[in-house]
């Protein structure tokens, strides 16, 4: 889901940049707008301004091999925008209108992040209510676990790396330096909480035997080599850590609330604007000539 995310957000920010409307734009001067990620050309992006581009719920999210996705997306797009620009496409009419459009949905995106958000806060008190009225039913309907692990391309590197973690080595540090899984080798190798039905078979089958804390040998997998570190063990039946379903309840009361303040909101504004409907001709589309 992030990716797609990712991939939306990215269009936005590069039709700002094409339009020369990029705060961050103007060589050198990205300095002052924070930290730079890419240059090309006179064409700058910055952390701040990658982030601003994506819905405040997912920015925390945006690391690792995403965040290199999203630079890499932005540098590619911005290549070929610089070959748009000598032919001369910042006229074309289908590029007018898609960056006015672009424009108009993330000022009001803006907008609705500062008005609704004030207005759709969620006590800690209402989560908790909520959390006791269901805790029954928040319980494990299979056996779950979490785990770090290290994924390398051989088992030559593998077996080394194994080697090292057995003289002592900190198993975080090296997934880190060496795990190809780059978005979990910035959490030390952590993959989260998972079931059997979620990951390879081989890497649950290294699982059944381990004990919180092991660390298996070399594991091979469809996606490479895998050390992995059992950290939690979750037995079915048991109740799931409060912190977490809490967290799943603070994000469903406040999506609730969110739309509930956005219609509310959207209303009111529609009273005052001055508003015309016209009925939808029914047109086959007519593509433009050059694109024939």
């Amino acid at each position: 889901m992030l990716k797609g995310i990712c991939m939306l957000a990215l269009g936005a920010l590069v039709f700002y940049s094409c339009d020369g409307k990029s705060e961050s734009a103007g060589g050198e001067k990205g300095n002052d707008k924070g930290t730079i990620l890419a240059k090309v050309n006179d064409q700058v992006l910055t952390y701040e301004e990658l982030q601003y581009q994506f819905p405040e719920e997912v920015r925390s999210q945006l690391r690792g091999a995403d965040l290199q996705e999203a630079v890499e997306t932005w540098i590619n797009t911005m290549v070929v925008a610089e070959k748009g620009r000598q032919m001369g496409l910042e006229k074309d009419p289908a590029v007018r209108a898609a960056i006015e459009f672009r424009e108009a949905d993330a000022i009001a995106r803006r907008v609705l992040e500062l008005e609704i958000k004030s207005k759709a806060q969620v006590s800690q008190f209402e989560i908790d209510s909520v959390y006791q009225a269901e805790r029954e039913s928040y319980r494990l309907d299979q056996d779950r676990f979490r785990a770090s692990h290290i994924l390398v391309g051989s088992i030559d590197e593998a077996e080394a790396i194994y080697s090292r973690i057995k003289k002592g080595d900190d198993f975080a540090q090296l997934a880190a330096d060496y795990s190809a899984d780059r978005q979990s080798a910035a959490g030390g190798g952590d993959i989260g909480f998972f079931t059997e039905d979620q990951i390879d078979p081989e890497f649950a089958r290294a699982l059944k035997d381990m004990k919180v804390g092991d660390i298996s040998q070399p594991v091979k997998t469809n996606y490479g080599f895998h050390i992995i570190k059992l950290t939690d063990r979750q037995q079915a039946g048991s109740d799931i850590d409060s912190t977490e379903v809490k967290g799943r309840i603070s994000e469903i009361l406040t999506s609730t609330r969110q739309g509930q303040a956005y219609g509310i909101y959207l209303d009111s504004l529609k009273k005052t604007a001055n508003i015309e409907r016209y009925p939808v001709p029914e047109l086959e589309f007519q593509p433009r000539p050059d694109s024939m």
